[in-house]
């Protein structure tokens, strides 16, 4: 039970983390390179992979961690 919630809070800070980011870039990006709805799509596919790979690797490094705290 220890090990999954290593890793549900290694998803969350890392979920958190990468929204933050992906939130950042978003202001920056769109208002200077977003020109129509194809471009929209793009930015968006691309940022819920990031996303996704974000909350990947926090899960692994929270198991990890974990597992590696075992007492």
């Amino acid at each position: 039970m220890k090990r999954f919630i290593y890793a549900f809070c290694g998803a969350l800070c890392a979920g958190v983390l990468s929204f933050l980011l992906v939130n950042a870039f978003s202001q920056w990006y769109g208002p200077r390179y977003i020109k129509s709805d194809s471009d929209i799509n793009s930015a968006f596919l691309w940022s819920l992979i990031f996303m996704v790979f974000c909350l990947i690797l926090g899960a692994l490094f929270g198991y990890r961690q974990g597992r590696a705290r075992r007492v």
